[in-house]
């Protein structure tokens, strides 16, 4: 295969860029659980466009379908300066992601956002939660279990310290988080684990942060820096435990989207708000995360935050909060695309 055209090597930098926008066709059916945050990526696809039409680069969809194959054979046809990748997912798993942005780097394609040993790393959330602890940065007590094991004492352990929430280990976009993802007793840890192993596959059981959430955007355009504080404000949650749901993002009518609200900037304390974004920067180029990257906290009533998940390649659609924070920042959303986009060409297709 023929690597995708490039001009990264030359001092010559074209006033216009021939750019493919890549993202994964909608297989999921309308009526699947999952569906809208498969399709939510379209709204991501439609913006793009609009704004590289404005600041003068040339652009196309070049939409993933099921096959492998299919998507070579569009390298190969779409040749283009740089791809947006906006890919979440391929053949309706979001395993694919990773793999998509692998073999973006074998055809020397051009790229925005991360890496695939990026992306294979932060969907794994137990994986980067140890390399974090390694790291010596905070996150929450944690075990990984698998469909049909059982339950280890060190689960019980666990759960006499306070209430544990379950989710997919290998999932984003809060995919199976619901009202009862939060257990406190062994019978609903064990339904719980089940019910997540039955859709999802391995299961990580966290100690729950009674507490407040931020998030921490970041843009590395070239260079990383930190966006203004986002907190999702569970003052209007009409009861239950304080949690972004499933609901919460893709379900505009439910009581869990009315719920958390997103104040942006953040009403924090200075000290807080710089142990943040120190944690949030050194998380980034753990992980090595480019371009830009999201993440998640969890703050106790003593003032101790957790790293909840790094987020590469977040959602970057105008309703999503990565583009608020960048909008709080004074950053225009037209003007972030197209140093993103000029970014990643520059960088050219090194792996």
């Amino acid at each position: 295969m023929a690597p995708a055209k490039r001009f990264a090597h030359s001092k010559f930098f074209p006033a216009m860029l021939d750019v493919a926008i890549l993202y994964n066709e909608t297989t999921l059916p309308a009526d699947h659980p999952d569906y809208a945050s498969e399709a939510g990526v379209l709204e991501a696809v439609e913006a793009v466009e609009a704004a590289l039409a404005k600041t003068g680069h040339r652009s196309r969809r070049l939409p993933v379908g099921a096959s492998p194959a299919s998507l070579a054979a569009a390298f190969e046809a779409e040749r283009a300066d740089v791809v947006v990748n906006l890919c979440e997912g391929l053949q309706g798993t979001g395993a694919g992601e990773s793999q998509v942005a692998g073999l973006l780097e074998l055809c020397g394609a051009a790229h925005t956002g991360a890496g695939s040993e990026c992306l294979s790393l932060v969907r794994d959330k137990a994986r980067t939660k140890w390399l974090l602890l390694g790291a010596g940065l905070p996150t929450a007590a944690f075990l990984r279990l698998s469909p049909g094991e059982a339950l280890p004492a060190s689960a019980s352990a666990l759960l006499d310290q306070g209430p544990l929430i379950v989710k997919p280990a290998c999932e984003d976009a809060s995919l199976g988080i619901g009202p009862a993802s939060v257990v406190s007793d062994l019978a609903s840890l064990e339904r719980q684990v089940e019910e997540v192993g039955r859709r999802y596959g391995d299961a990580l059981v966290e100690q729950f942060i009674a507490g407040r959430e931020f998030n921490v955007g970041l843009i590395a355009l070239p260079e990383p820096q930190a966006l203004p504080l986002a907190e999702i404000d569970f003052r209007h949650r009409a009861g239950g435990w304080n949690l972004v749901t499933y609901d919460a993002k893709w379900t505009p009518d439910s009581a869990d989207y009315g719920g958390t609200p997103v104040t942006c900037p953040a009403d924090a304390s200075p000290e807080l708000a710089a142990e943040l974004v120190c944690v949030s920067l050194a998380a980034f180029r753990l992980t090595g995360c480019r371009d830009y990257s999201r993440v998640d906290f969890r703050v106790d009533e003593r003032g101790r935050a957790f790293v909840l998940e790094v987020n590469a390649n977040p959602d970057i659609s105008p309703s999503a909060g990565l583009a608020r924070a960048i909008g709080v920042s004074g950053l225009a959303y037209d003007e972030f695309i197209r140093r993103l986009v000029e970014t990643a060409f520059r960088r050219g297709g090194r792996l």
